[in-house]
């Protein structure tokens, strides 16, 4: 692995032979583990459930991550939230998907923005009912997703008067035992700006996601936005549907992937959010772009899926970068983004976790979708599968 300030310095990345003594390496450390406490995958911006796309796995591509990582001995699990959700609405998602129940927004929430509370369908058996501070879970995020994995934490922590909810109204202290981020922007995307400025039709175009998922892929692809009631009525005509559509709030909402993925946003969350002094935070880097011409702007490198080349040269091109370190990036986030949120502590990880303080795992030479084992010649994709691996260790010692 290209890997700079790796999590650990002695571990090595075996490949052909040397790999089975990896997997008995990994095998012989379970049977020490101070906790097999369960660790669960959160997908970001426009990610899909382990049943969507026709099994094109976004924790894996052609490969199955989950099922690799439980054949290893590691209890994994899967989430499936709104793609182009908030980050509230994607938590709560999450927490009900793991403690079972079902989906409750929030009365305050949900009066703000103008979304159904409680919409229909969205009721779970809970992969992990027994969910509480002395069985507390892993959570590993990539991109938005580690910005999920923020969020419940928050909302698990936070006491909301006039709430009725099993999360909101009660304050569920060391229910997550760590998090890791992959690839997330912490302080936000130059991108979330760049796109929103050049096209601010695409948000707009948001409310049609309910449209396609009525009419064309719910099966392959759910964008779930039952809860902006753009499900079509049995008692409305199509061309009411899109009238309906059309005066969406959806269209111009903060409540959504796009402004929390901004600088703006990313700020907000940042101001009223803290670590918890119990939680083990972990964050992993990518980049895949290099400096160019006189003022650093960047290029993306030829390793970089040519599908996020465009995003990653409007990235490096930026006019008015927040300053020049923005620039280097991975195709969809500025690689200075990823270590953690800016106001609170970051350390490089040096092989002894801390709990409350935000561990930095190094910056590894892939872009935002190779870290997830997608697109990927062989010879990277154990190198990454080892880095899982690795890590998934390491959650089992804290």
């Amino acid at each position: 692995m290209i890997l700079m300030n790796s999590m650990n310095p002695a571990s090595c990345r075996f490949m052909n032979a040397n790999y089975k003594y990896y997997i008995i390496l990994v095998f012989s450390t379970l049977l020490i583990a101070a906790n097999q406490y369960p660790i669960f995958l959160i997908h970001g911006f426009m990610g899909w459930g382990r049943d969507e796309l026709l099994n094109h796995y976004y924790w894996g591509g052609e490969e199955d991550l989950q099922s690799i990582l439980e054949a290893e001995g590691f209890v994994v699990h899967t989430l499936s939230v709104g793609p182009i959700s908030s980050n509230w609405e994607r938590a709560i998602e999450a927490y009900t998907q793991i403690k079972g129940g079902c989906v409750d927004y929030g009365t305050s929430h949900s009066q703000q923005y103008q979304i159904i509370q409680k919409p229909i369908n969205k009721c779970y058996d809970g992969i992990y009912p027994d969910w509480d501070e002395h069985h507390p879970i892993h959570i590993i995020g990539h991109s938005q997703g580690g910005l999920t994995a923020r969020m419940l934490e928050y909302l698990l922590e936070l006491e909301m008067i006039g709430e009725n909810s099993s999360l909101l109204k009660n304050k569920h202290i060391g229910y997550i035992k760590s998090i890791t981020t992959l690839s997330t922007p912490h302080n936000g995307t130059t991108l979330s700006f760049l796109i929103n400025d050049k096209y601010p039709v695409l948000q707009k175009m948001s409310a049609y996601a309910g449209l396609l998922n009525n009419l064309l892929f719910k099966n392959l692809y759910n964008f779930d936005l039952e809860h902006w009631n753009l499900r079509k009525r049995k008692t409305e005509t199509y061309y009411q549907f899109m009238q309906r559509i059309n005066n969406s709030n959806i269209r111009t909402t903060k409540n959504s992937a796009s402004w929390d993925l901004s600088l703006e946003g990313s700020q907000y969350f940042n101001d009223i959010s803290k670590s918890s002094d119990s939680t083990y935070y972990f964050s992993y880097s990518t980049t895949a772009s290099s400096e160019y011409g006189n003022i650093g702007q960047h290029k993306p490198k030829s390793n970089m899926n040519y599908y996020l080349k465009p995003a990653s040269r409007l990235i490096g091109s930026d006019p008015s970068p927040p300053n020049l370190s923005w620039y280097e990036n991975d195709g969809i986030v500025n690689t200075i983004s990823m270590d953690g949120p800016h106001d609170e502590k970051i350390i490089q990880y040096d092989g002894s976790a801390i709990p409350g303080i935000w561990q930095h795992m190094g910056k590894i030479e892939y872009d935002h979708h190779q870290i997830l084992l997608r697109k990927l010649d062989d010879y990277g994709k154990v190198d990454i599968f080892n880095l899982y691996l690795d890590h998934c260790y390491l959650l089992y010692q804290l």
